[in-house]
């Protein structure tokens, strides 16, 4: 990445339970009690692991998936 600055939003504070069921409505979701408590649980797990990824990176720096047949057969 070309800058020092933070690429990620892992400074951010986490959602809480009102901000979830906020995001939930706005998404259309209608959940049962049970499910919507289970989701809570859940989604600061989910939120950690999206904020960890680096948001500054174009599409140059990104790795390129690559398939070599020959490297499969053990030629270089």
């Amino acid at each position: 990445m070309m800058s020092d600055r933070r690429s990620d939003l892992t400074d951010l504070p986490p959602s809480s339970a009102d901000d979830i069921r906020a995001m939930l409505k706005r998404a259309g979701l209608d959940l049962p009690e049970e499910l919507l408590q289970q989701f809570i649980a859940a989604w600061p797990n989910y939120e950690a692991m999206v904020r960890r990824l680096p948001r500054r990176r174009t599409y140059a720096e990104e790795p390129a998936h690559v398939f070599r047949p020959a490297r499969l057969g053990g030629q270089p």
